[in-house]
C-alpha cells in the first residue's frame, strides 16, 4: 500500500521531497516513456498550513500533491484509498516532505546559494527524455512533454533548481558512514542472544462465528470494509497495430533492384580468398629477431614460447577481418606474401612483427544468381524498414494536423480493435482466466499515460522488429468496489471469518494470564476450547539464526519481549492468533568476535548515511522559523476524510 512511500522517505534521497519533486522526477528519469504522471505546478492561494520562513505551504499544493501520489499508485494496480492513506499517517509525511524542501531551499537562498540558469540548461539538454532521433536535444518535444504532463517550463526549472538545492545538502551531509567498535559491539552482542519458550494457535477455524448474517448487518459491515473490495482503476483502450509482416510483401525486392545492387556492390563479389595467419608481436627488435631466427627452421609458436611470448593464430579470414583484427597495414602484407614464408621482423605501429600465412583458401567470384538471394534479403529488410518508418512519420504528422484516432487509423488503412477494460498491467479484474498477448501489456502500459479520454492519439512502440501501435483512449473505468450483489458469498464468507478471528482473539487474550501464572501451554489451550490446529512449538534460537524479511511474526515477537510473559501477534491470512511465551534469554557478547563486528558493520553502515541526512533537515528546521497551522491541516485531514479525494 503505501509501504513503498514509507522506505523511500527512509532512504537518503527519499528525504529531499517525494511530492514536491514528483513530476520533475517522473520527466528526469523517464527518457522518453511517459508513465501518466501529472502534475498542475506548486499550490496557489488556499489556506496556509505551515510556513518556512518567508514561504507559505498552501492546503491547494499538499492537495495537489497527495492527489498527485494516489492517482498514479491506483493507475498502478494498487489499490489505496484516501481512507487508507490518511489511516496511514500519509497527510502528515506529505506535509513533513513538502516542509523539509522548502525549508533546504529557505535555507540555501538565505546563504546566498545559486543554482546557474546554465546549470539548469545544460542538464534539460542532456536528459534522455528531451532527445529527438537526432540524439540532439529538441525544443519542440521539450515543450510537448511538458505540456503533456501540465507542467509549464517555469514550473518544471524551478522543481530542478530547488531539487539540485536538496542534493547538494544531502550529499554532503551523508559522506562517510564508519563507526566505531565500541559503538558496534552491544548491536553484535545483540545478534548472538538466544531465547527459547513455546508458542501455541488459538486457530480461527477452532472458533464458532456464529450464524450468517442478514442483509442490514452484512450491507453495514461491506460498507465499512469497501476498501477491502476495491477494483483498480481500469481503461478502455482502442488501438491498430502496425507489424513488419503485414508490409513484408510490399516491400519485397524486385529484379531491378537485386540486378542494380549487384552492379554497385564493387568487389563485394568478386573473387577473394581467406588466409590463416600465424603471427608474433614483440616490444623491440632484438626480441622479434631471435624469434624470427628460431622459426626460420621449425615452429613460430615455439619459438615465440621459448622467448616467453605467445603467438596468434588468425584462422580463415578474410583480408576486410585481419584488418580489424590487427591492422590494415598488416592486413595489406599479409595478403600479399607467399604461403608458408616466414615474414619478419617488421615493424608495424609502436611494435616489431613476425609472421608466416600457413593456408590459402581461394573463394571464387558470386555471380549475379549466386548473390541473388542475399542481395533480395538485405534490399527487402531495407525498404520494410523504410516502409515502417515512412507509415510511422505519415501518422505523426497526422496527429500533429489534429486528425482524431478514427480519422488517423482510416488514413493509414489500419484496423482498430478495442480492448475490454483493463489494468495497466494488462490484467482483467472481470476475468482471472484473461491472458493478454505482450502487445496488449504495451498498449495498456501506453493507455494509462493518457490524462483524460478523448485526448490526442499516441503512436507506442511494441517489439525491436520496429512494430508499433496507434492509441486512443476511450474510456477511464474509476477504481471502486465491487457491488455486493456482485460478491455476497464472498463477502459472508469474509464476515464470518473475522467474527471467527475476534473470538480467538478474545480467547488468546484471556490465555495470557494463565501462562504467566505458570499454567503449561497445552493446558492452557484445553481448557480454552482450542481442540483444532497444530499443537504447541517450542523453540530455541539465537537472533542471528532467524532475522529476516521472512521471519515468523510469533519469533519476531519473541525476540521483542521480556522472560516469563507472554504475548499474542496475528498470524497471516487471517489464521488466527499465535501466543508466545517467552522462558528464557542468554546474553552473549561479541567482545573478541571480529566477524560478528564486521556482519553488523555492514548491516548498520548503509542506514548511517540516512540518519545523518534526518538530523541535518531536522538543524535546517530548528534553524529557520517553522510554524504549522494545526486548524487549517485538521480541517484539510476533515476535507479529505468527507471527499475521499485530493482533488
Amino acid at each position: 500500500m503505501l509501504s513503498f512511500f514509507r522506505r523511500f522517505t527512509k532512504s537518503r534521497f527519499g528525504l529531499i521531497a517525494v511530492f514536491v519533486f514528483l513530476a520533475v522526477i517522473a520527466l528526469a528519469f523517464a527518457a522518453g516513456d511517459i508513465t501518466g504522471v501529472r502534475a498542475t505546478g506548486g499550490g496557489s492561494g488556499g489556506q496556509v498550513v505551515a510556513k518556512v520562513g518567508d514561504r507559505k505551504i498552501t492546503d491547494v499544493e499538499v492537495r495537489q500533491r497527495i492527489d498527485l501520489f494516489l492517482r498514479n499508485l491506483q493507475r498502478d494496480g494498487q489499490n489505496v484509498t484516501m481512507e487508507q492513506f490518511l489511516a496511514q499517517g500519509g497527510l502528515e509525511l506529505a506535509l513533513d516532505e513538502i516542509i523539509n524542501s522548502a525549508a533546504m531551499v529557505e535555507f540555501a537562498e538565505g546563504s546566498d546559494m545559486q543554482v546557474s540558469k546554465k546549470l539548469i540548461d545544460g542538464e534539460i539538454a542532456s536528459n534522455p527524455a528531451f532527445l529527438g532521433v537526432d540524439g540532439k536535444f529538441n525544443q519542440k518535444q521539450f515543450e510537448e512533454l511538458l505540456g503533456q504532463n501540465r507542467i509549464s517550463p517555469a514550473t518544471f526549472r524551478e522543481g530542478m533548481t530547488n531539487e539540485r538545492y536538496s542534493n547538494w545538502f544531502i550529499n554532503r551531509a551523508t559522506l562517510g558512514n564508519q563507526m566505531p567498535e565500541g559503538v558496534l559491539l552491544p548491536y553484535a552482542s545483540l545478534a548472538l542472544e538466544r531465547r527459547a519458550g513455546i508458542v501455541g494457535l488459538v486457530s480461527t477455524i477452532a472458533m464458532d462465528p456464529g450464524p450468517d448474517p442478514d442483509d442490514k448487518t452484512l450491507t453495514a459491515w461491506y460498507n465499512n470494509k469497501r476498501a477491502r473490495y476495491m477494483v483498480p482503476e481500469r481503461r478502455i483502450v482502442r488501438y491498430a497495430t502496425v507489424k513488419p509482416d503485414a508490409l513484408r510483401a510490399g516491400a519485397a525486392a524486385t529484379e531491378a533492384e537485386i540486378v542494380d545492387a549487384y552492379k554497385k556492390a564493387g568487389q563485394r563479389f568478386a573473387a577473394t580468398e581467406k588466409r590463416t595467419v600465424e603471427l608474433v608481436t614483440a616490444l623491440d627488435q632484438n626480441t622479434a629477431g631471435q624469434i624470427a631466427a628460431k622459426a626460420k627452421a621449425g615452429s613460430l609458436a615455439a619459438a615465440a614460447t621459448a622467448t616467453g611470448l605467445e603467438a596468434r593464430t588468425l584462422t580463415a579470414l578474410e583480408k576486410a577481418a585481419v584488418a580489424t583484427q590487427v591492422s590494415q597495414a598488416f592486413a595489406d602484407a599479409a595478403f600479399g606474401a607467399s604461403p608458408n614464408a616466414l615474414v619478419g621482423p617488421v615493424k608495424m605501429g609502436p611494435n616489431w612483427l613476425v609472421y608466416r600465412v600457413t593456408k590459402v583458401e581461394p573463394i571464387g567470384a558470386k555471380t549475379l544468381d549466386q548473390a541473388r538471394a542475399e542481395l533480395s534479403t538485405e534490399i527487402s529488410a531495407r525498404k520494410l524498414t523504410q516502409t515502417l518508418a515512412n507509415l510511422r512519420q505519415s501518422i505523426e504528422d497526422g496527429i500533429a494536423d489534429s486528425k482524431n484516432f478514427d480519422e488517423a487509423v482510416a488514413d493509414a488503412k489500419l484496423t482498430a480493435e478495442r480492448t475490454p477494460a483493463l489494468t495497466a498491467a494488462g490484467a482483467n479484474p472481470e476475468d482471472a482466466n484473461f491472458k493478454p498477448d505482450p502487445a496488449i501489456v504495451a498498449v495498456m502500459r501506453a493507455g494509462f499515460g493518457f490524462e483524460q479520454a478523448g485526448d490526442e492519439p499516441q503512436i507506442a512502440p511494441l517489439g525491436p522488429d520496429g512494430s508499433f501501435a496507434l492509441i486512443g483512449l476511450e474510456r477511464v473505468v474509476a477504481a471502486a468496489p465491487r457491488p455486493l450483489a456482485q460478491i455476497r458469498e464472498r463477502v459472508v464468507k469474509d464476515y464470518l471469518v473475522e467474527q471467527a478471528l475476534t473470538k480467538a482473539r478474545a480467547v488468546a487474550t484471556a490465555m495470557i494470564a494463565k501462562l504467566e501464572k505458570g499454567v503449561p501451554m497445552q493446558q492452557a489451550l484445553a481448557e480454552a476450547g482450542v481442540t483444532k490446529g497444530p499443537p504447541p512449538k517450542s523453540f530455541d534460537f539465537k537472533r542471528s539464526e532467524v532475522l529476516g524479511p521472512n521471519m515468523a511474526p510469533y519469533l519476531q515477537m519473541a525476540f521483542s519481549m521480556a522472560p516469563k510473559k507472554a504475548k499474542l501477534v496475528e498470524g497471516a491470512n487471517r489464521e488466527g492468533y499465535y501466543v508466545v511465551y517467552l522462558d528464557k534469554v542468554e546474553e552473549h557478547s561479541a567482545a573478541g568476535d571480529p566477524a560478528a563486528i564486521q556482519r553488523v558493520r555492514g548491516d548498520i553502515a548503509p542506514q548511517i548515511g540516512p540518519e545523518y541526512a534526518r538530523q541535518f533537515i531536522a538543524s535546517i528546521r530548528n534553524h529557520l522559523k517553522v510554524t504549522r497551522n494545526d486548524k487549517a491541516i485538521a480541517q484539510l485531514r476533515t476535507d479529505l476524510s468527507r471527499t475521499g479525494s485530493a482533488r
